[in-house]
């Protein structure tokens, strides 16, 4: 990808996460009450290596999947689904880390606490 593309891509997908937040609170009744945070007794660098092993695991089943052309390609959904699934239940089921697998994803919550709500300390504690 070119660098200028990417430096396109970058905001449009922040602000498509923020717009899908936006979307979600007007769906549901109540505060929006989302977090990406450490769990209890989980250290700075022990959620930097969660995040960094869950990712790296999703991204390797993509390319596995989606990139490399081969006759069961039309499965792939089925598979990503599936690590997806694995990668966000192996981050929450023992309160280690509430991760996001996602940086835009973060970025869009930091920038809606710090623009709407004025509450700018939502980085790891």
């Amino acid at each position: 990808m070119p660098p200028i593309r990417g430096l396109l891509v970058f905001p449009c997908q922040v602000l498509a996460g923020i717009s899908a937040a936006g979307v979600v609170s007007a769906l549901f009744p109540g505060p929006l009450l989302v977090n990406v945070s450490l769990g209890a007794g989980t250290s700075i660098v022990q959620g930097l290596f969660i995040e960094m092993f869950l990712t790296i695991q999703f991204l390797l089943v993509i390319f596995m999947l989606a990139v490399e052309k081969h006759r069961a390609t039309f499965l792939a959904p089925i598979g990503i689904g599936m690590t997806l699934f694995i990668c966000h239940m192996t981050g929450k089921f023992p309160f280690f880390f509430m991760e996001s697998l996602s940086l835009h994803r973060h970025l869009s919550e930091l920038f809606v606490r710090a623009l709407v709500l004025g509450n700018c300390n939502c980085f790891y504690g």
